[in-house]
């Protein structure tokens, strides 16, 4: 079986007692200070913004072609025009990548 759980009360009532006779209750520690290079971390980069875009994608996963999210019908003909064409089955799925700034003057 295992040991009786311990009574608080107990407990602080012989640390009391021990603290009045003068008996060390246990090894004081001393507070370490926080280093400073520790205390800052670099931060985080950001990560760049991200749209979705369909993408028609052979069996083997490979893109054939992407277009923009709101042009999904246009990606579905081009499914059906390469099937028509015999080039193969192919999917649509959407995938995330990055926005490219074009188009962008400096500020000056």
């Amino acid at each position: 079986m295992g040991k009786r759980p311990l009574n608080r009360r107990d407990l602080r009532a012989e640390a009391e007692a021990a603290e009045a006779r003068g008996i060390p209750l246990g090894p004081s520690r001393p507070s370490r200070a926080r280093s400073e290079a520790s205390a800052l971390r670099p931060k985080p980069a950001a990560a760049p913004r991200m749209k979705v875009v369909w993408a028609v994608c052979d069996l083997g996963g490979r893109t054939v072609a992407t277009f923009e999210y709101a042009e999904k019908a246009v990606a579905e003909a081009k499914i059906a025009d390469l099937k028509a064409r015999g080039k193969g089955n192919h999917f649509l799925r959407s995938v995330k990548e990055p926005i490219t700034q074009t188009g962008t003057s400096s500020p000056d």
